[in-house]
């Protein structure tokens, strides 16, 4: 996995004009670089991505997923209103948390936060048919 942690906050996300959003919601706080809890006890886990574990046993993926944790709380920190698009197909995991894709608003656009976490590399593709959403499109 490619991994770019010193340059994510030098380059700026992809905006987007208007992405496909089923609902909205506040972000209560980021749980991993994968997963939002939001206000009302719900979480979300973003579909397609996958970030390292937190408690994971190497240090080097242990770093790498606080910082994937650190670049979702700077997009989507608490009290953020965020946009859902929910896998139609697969609505929730093994789990039970939302599958969904992630938007956040900033400066008057829509950033795909699921599709910024591979483009910066802090995510690998994860690809768990059935989907309605294919991650590999998110790279072009």
């Amino acid at each position: 996995m490619a991994y770019f942690a010193a340059g994510y906050l030098a380059s700026e996300p992809q905006p987007l004009s208007q992405p496909h959003i089923e609902r909205t919601a506040v972000v209560s706080y980021v749980i991993d670089g994968d997963t939002i809890a939001l206000q009302g006890g719900e979480h979300v886990r973003l579909t397609g991505v996958d970030t390292p574990e937190l408690r994971s046993a190497n240090p080097v993926d242990k770093a790498r997923a606080h910082e994937a944790k650190r670049f979702v709380e700077n997009l989507c920190p608490p009290g953020k209103e965020i946009g859902l698009d929910v896998d139609g197909l697969r609505p929730k995991d093994r789990r039970s948390r939302t599958l969904a894709v992630v938007y956040v608003q900033a400066d008057n656009s829509w950033i795909h936060v699921n599709a910024e976490l591979i483009r910066k590399g802090f995510a690998e593709v994860l690809f768990v048919p059935p989907s309605e959403f294919n991650p590999y499109k998110w790279l072009n």
